[in-house]
């Protein structure tokens, strides 16, 4: 949907689905950062005439809604609620990257996981979502395939999630607070 370092034509919400967020560090290695769902912009520093920060791809089934950045520019990058409306997701995307910076410090991998699934709720707006590959969360959170579906299972028994079928959850609990102490690996 969108590569690090170009310039995008178009600026786009994400109506539907889960965009797994890369960034390329300073050696070249590109990782998994950010998942990003409903509501989040995809393109947004090309009004800006700058390239993107991330590469964006999709990890679900995602519907995005376009506009041409060129029209942006011309109509709307010039009334004050589109500029407020466009800071403000700029904002609200920097808060994300910091709750998925957070995550990644937990020590634990099964508050890792259960803090993951909380912010993909977040992103789908529900506490019922579809749930991304085991391998995408594995990349995402620097684990195995294997220790993303230990702590799925360690999650469900403890009855902070449930599984509605292969695809889809939903959290039981507002957050994770009830495994502070807990260090199962």
């Amino acid at each position: 949907m969108e590569t690090q370092g170009a310039h995008a034509q178009t600026l786009g919400v994400i109506k539907v689905g889960l965009l797994n967020g890369l960034r390329r560090g300073p050696g070249g290695e590109v990782k998994p950062i950010v998942l990003l769902g409903k509501g989040r912009l995809v393109g947004f520093a090309a009004p800006f005439g700058q390239p993107s920060m991330l590469s964006l791809v999709t990890i679900t089934p995602t519907r995005v809604c376009e506009v041409d950045v060129q029209a942006i520019r011309e109509i709307a990058m010039h009334h004050p609620p589109f500029q407020q409306a466009l800071y403000k997701s700029i904002t609200d995307f920097m808060g994300c990257m910091g709750d998925w910076s957070h995550l990644l410090r937990q020590e634990s991998y099964l508050t890792k996981v259960c803090v993951a699934l909380h912010l993909i709720a977040a992103e789908e707006g529900n506490q019922s979502f579809r749930i991304p590959s085991h391998t995408e969360l594995a990349n995402v959170l620097g684990a195995r395939r294997e220790t993303i579906a230990r702590h799925i299972a360690l999650l469900i028994e403890t009855g902070l999630f449930r599984k509605i079928d292969r695809w889809h959850g939903v959290l039981t609990t507002p957050d994770c607070s009830s495994l502070s102490g807990r260090a199962v690996e």
